[in-house]
This record gives structure tokens, C-alpha cells and sequence, in this order.
């Protein structure tokens, strides 16, 4: 599989905005600006980009992962906390919260530990990537 993005900046620095659209999807309403921008919700920025495509990479595969095992989610929800120091993300914390029917403790951590490290997002970020993972019964 290969995506195509082509992303689109104008204007300066801080007062600049930029836009990006995907072959594959309906991507070109976001549009982006630097992280320190005073958000009024109308746009992200490449932090919040890259966080929400760990946050779903991540439950997309914990989900495969526990269907491969038998195993159906009644919820899976996964938040993401990135860390920055001098403008450069140095970690990634994942929290996961999942209610998935007959299964143990022990066996929710296994899969969702083997989910983290076949995530495609979070395999190609070269920071670290912490994961908590609860089982709600």
C-alpha cells in the first residue's frame, strides 16, 4: 500500500496556513498551522496530525490482533499524549481503555503489547512509545 498526501503552505510562518489532501480519502477539509497558533477549532497542527494517526493505527491493529484471536471489542479507546522538548516530539504515551468480552487480564495484555509493537505509525516514529492499557469488566 502506498499514500499519496500533498500538503500546501501559504503565507509566512505565523501568520501562514497550510492544507493537505489525500488521494484516498475526504483529508482536504484539514487544514494546519503551527502548534503554538491560537486554535479557535477550525484547524490542527502536524502533532495532533501525527497523534491521531497513532491513535488509530494503534486500535485498528489491537483490534485485527484480537480478532486473530478470537476475540471481539465492545470498546476499544485509545488516547495519545505526545511529548516535546526544543520543538522536537520525544515521546509518544499511549492509554488504552478496552471492554472486550471473555477475555483474561493476562491475555488483554499480551495482545494489546504485541498491537504496539505491529503498529505500523508507531514503528516508523524514532521516539519512544509507552503504552497503558486497561481492561474495563
Amino acid at each position: 500500500m502506498k499514500s499519496n498526501i500533498k500538503a500546501v503552505w501559504q503565507g509566512s510562518f505565523k501568520e501562514g496556513k497550510g492544507k493537505f489532501n489525500n488521494e484516498n480519502s475526504k483529508l482536504d477539509a484539514v487544514t494546519f498551522k503551527p502548534s503554538y497558533a491560537k486554535n479557535d477549532g477550525s484547524f490542527t497542527n502536524p502533532e495532533e496530525l501525527l497523534a491521531s494517526a497513532h491513535a488509530s493505527c494503534y486500535t485498528m491493529t489491537l483490534s485485527y490482533i484480537l480478532s486473530e484471536n478470537g476475540f471481539s471489542a465492545d470498546n476499544l479507546e485509545t488516547k495519545i499524549s505526545l511529548s516535546m522538548e526544543n520543538n522536537v516530539i520525544i515521546h509518544s504515551s499511549l492509554t488504552l481503555e478496552a471492554k472486550i468480552p471473555a477475555i483474561t487480564e493476562e491475555k488483554f495484555q499480551e495482545l494489546a503489547i504485541k498491537a504496539k509493537g505491529m503498529c505500523p505509525v508507531g514503528n516508523a516514529l524514532s521516539f519512544e512509545v509507552s503504552l497503558e492499557a486497561s481492561l474495563i469488566q
